[in-house]
């Protein structure tokens, strides 16, 4: 009783994973399992922050910040000359506050103070004295970025690249999508098959038993029986590599889902006739836009973008070797804090150092031009290349988004209605060759025809019947390769 006890409770401990583990497979469970995480869609996202990023670089440079630094040091070296004083320690210190502008403006303002002491028979001793300076300076571009013609289109190019990456980033998801929803309906396709050919199957199997069933009673010869074993064989055959496309199709599933991992997938319910009907229900709402409509599709959004991207990466190249001239001045007042308090004795502060600023007018200015020119030809070859490496790239990118969008519009219609028609005559065949079929079997059963005959007629059934399952699927897939550049086509078929 007790090994009983145990075997029951073993066996639930490795039943109950495998029954909890089923995942019943529909559009709406696989769509909704890929929102949870599948890698293609983090990948998908980690390319739109990687844009974000590099917009944020480029924003960053026109951001303030603070800069500082300080420092203490001492030492006790000797002077070089004896009246020479060796200052130590000496403390100094910085911090301000600096901006740069998109019209080619740099500005900064700090605050500078060093404070010092020495001690030399000479001079003396000096204690802690002090000199401060406030400082406002300002740099401005004067040729190759006058009026921030450099910077501005660098910075509108980084938000097109990002406005450009958003899109992209609903497209590929979009795109994403439909390769599950193609790999479903491949799965849907391949029952349908299994479904026919496990009929026919079931019908060699009837047919071989009868067969040897007339062989055993020496009303039927040894190759009756034999053609149908032949037939047995290949209908077994046939199912097989269906299962086979099973297994290749659902490991395409748990590459693309890694959440579904051990998980024994069975297909749920699914109405293809109901599927076929939005088809061509989609079908006629794309037929009737005679012109390419812009308006289902993002593309031309893209184009746009890389349009204008392609304007302002001119506009970099060609002032890339150009002078680099610019205009720089400070405005600065400096404090000093040493009085002599008594002889050979002087003494300071920060304190004092400012005093002497806001009492006294300490001030002072600079002003100037700084200018570098490249010369030899490396860089304007490098310049022409940079030109034209960044005109092909994206004059490649724009015909070639151009012309997917529009062939893809000219070409469905055509496509869905040719596929349609070979449905259409493929569903007659089937009828016709069932009919056949049944007059065939009658006078097989009246030995008018030989089973050569009979296994050729429900061959043809079967290739028939498999094949048009095989155009519905091709139906579906020409339809999500539109949905692929046409994303908004207004239909229920186009469904995430």
């Amino acid at each position: 009783m007790n090994k009983f006890i145990a075997a029951v409770l073993v066996l639930a401990q490795v039943t109950t994973p495998l029954f909890a583990s089923v995942y019943v497979l529909s559009e709406k469970t696989m769509l909704e399992l890929s929102k949870k995480g599948a890698p293609q869609i983090d990948q998908i996202e980690a390319a739109f922050y990687q844009a974000s990023f590099r917009e944020g670089e480029v924003l960053k440079k026109y951001s303030p910040e603070i800069f500082g630094r300080s420092s203490y040091s001492d030492t006790n070296e000797r002077a070089i000359i004896p009246f020479q004083p060796v200052f130590g320690p000496i403390f100094q210190a910085q911090i301000g506050v600096r901006k740069n502008f998109k019209q080619g403006i740099e500005t900064s303002t700090y605050v500078v103070t060093d404070q010092r002491s020495a001690s030399n028979p000479f001079i003396g001793q000096v204690n802690n004295a002090t000199t401060t300076t406030l400082a406002f300076t300002t740099q401005v571009d004067l040729w190759k970025n006058l009026l921030g013609r450099m910077s501005q289109a660098e910075l509108e190019n980084s938000t097109l690249e990002k406005k450009r990456s958003d899109i992209e980033k609903e497209v590929q998801i979009k795109t994403f999508m439909i390769s599950l929803r193609r790999v479903f309906w491949s799965l849907v396709a391949n029952r349908e098959s299994e479904i026919i050919s496990t009929e026919l199957f079931k019908t060699a199997e009837k047919q071989l038993i009868q067969a040897k069933l007339r062989l055993k009673n020496a009303v039927a010869e040894a190759d009756e029986v034999a053609r149908y074993e032949a037939q047995l064989a290949s209908r077994k055959g046939t199912l097989l590599y269906l299962k086979y496309q099973k297994e290749t199709f659902l490991k395409q599933l748990r590459n693309l889902l890694p959440e579904l991992g051990d998980k024994n997938i069975e297909l749920g319910d699914y109405d293809l006739s109901e599927t076929l009907g939005e088809v061509f229900a989609c079908t006629d709402v794309i037929s009737k836009e005679k012109a390419t409509p812009y308006e289902f599709t993002k593309y031309d959004e893209a184009v746009s973008l890389l349009q204008s991207m392609k304007s302002n990466n001119s506009a970099l190249n060609a002032r890339s070797s150009d002078a680099d001239i610019k205009f720089f001045a400070t405005v600065k007042s400096t404090g000093v804090g040493s009085e002599e308090v008594r002889s050979g004795n002087t003494r300071g502060s920060f304190g004092e150092s400012l005093n002497d600023q806001t009492q006294q007018n300490r001030t002072g200015y600079e002003t100037g031009i700084n200018f570098t020119y490249p010369l030899g030809e490396v860089k304007e070859s490098t310049k022409k290349v940079k030109e034209l490496y960044d005109q092909k790239k994206l004059e490649a990118s724009i015909k070639s988004i151009d012309a997917q969008v529009v062939s893809t519009h000219q070409e469905l219609s055509k496509s869905i209605l040719l596929l349609t028609d070979v449905i259409k005559a493929q569903r007659v065949s089937s009828e016709q060759l069932l009919k056949r079929l049944k007059l065939r079997q009658k006078k097989y059963e009246q030995a008018r025809v030989s089973v050569d005959e009979l296994v050729f007629d429900q061959d043809a059934l079967l290739n028939s019947e498999l094949m048009t399952v095989e155009t519905q699927l091709q139906v579906l897939n020409t339809l999500f390769d539109y949905f692929v550049i046409y994303t908004d086509t207004p239909c229920s078929f186009n469904r995430i």
